[in-house]
């Protein structure tokens, strides 16, 4: 696929993403079927966007990374309250591994590669390789960055679609203020361990880019 039509792509699926969630402001109700759609769309997005910035093989690792810290995570909370709090998921979200709807991790790689790629952008790392202090500070921001968003689309999909039940509720309309420490500490974990991962193959970058 060309440049032109991967951006072209990456443009329809943001208008897709933005569109509905315009309409669930309005239209609630009728629209909360297509959940799914808040964890996919920005999967399909991050994947084609890193397909064009890292090697394949360092985009399955992030994903590797992504899925199995986050159903570990999620898993453990629901059974034990940490670190994210005690809640369940309903049936809306669809096929589960364990007790985590899989698309729930596909949110975790799409979320979390885009809030990577915004902290390289703000600390001014340039280059999919990672050396000196960026290898700690783009995961400790970018992990800041998705709770961030989080705060919007925690609620959203708790107390208006009904995803997923906070048992005992929480300040936060309706979210516990434990389960965004929990966000902060499972993307945390799992961007530094990509951060480490790719410190290593930092050698392999270099080379590449002696070659052009």
């Amino acid at each position: 696929m060309t440049g032109k039509k991967t951006t072209i792509l990456l443009w329809v699926l943001l208008a897709i993403f933005a569109i509905y969630k315009i309409g669930l402001c309005f239209f609630p109700r009728e629209l909360m079927g297509g959940a799914v759609l808040l964890s996919v769309l920005p999967f399909a997005f991050a994947l084609i966007h890193a397909a064009g910035n890292y090697r394949f093989r360092d985009v399955l690792v992030f994903l590797a990374f992504t899925l199995v810290v986050s159903n570990i995570l999620e898993n453990v909370s629901i059974l034990t309250g940490f670190p994210f709090g005690h809640y369940f998921y309903t049936d809306m979200l669809g096929l589960k591994l364990l007790l985590v709807p899989v698309s729930i991790g596909l949110a975790y790689f799409g979320m979390g590669y885009l809030s990577w790629m915004l902290a390289r952008i703000i600390l001014g790392k340039s280059g999919p390789g990672m050396s000196g202090h960026f290898t700690y500070t783009v995961p400790l921001l970018a992990a800041f960055l998705m709770v961030a968003w989080d705060l919007t689309f925690d609620p959203i999909s708790s107390t208006i679609l009904k995803c997923w039940t906070w048992q005992e509720g929480g300040s936060y309309f309706g979210v516990p203020l434990s389960n965004f420490v929990g966000w902060y500490f499972c993307v945390y974990v799992f961007l530094q361990l990509f951060a480490l991962y790719l410190k290593s193959r930092s050698n392999v970058y270099a080379q590449a880019k002696q070659k052009i």
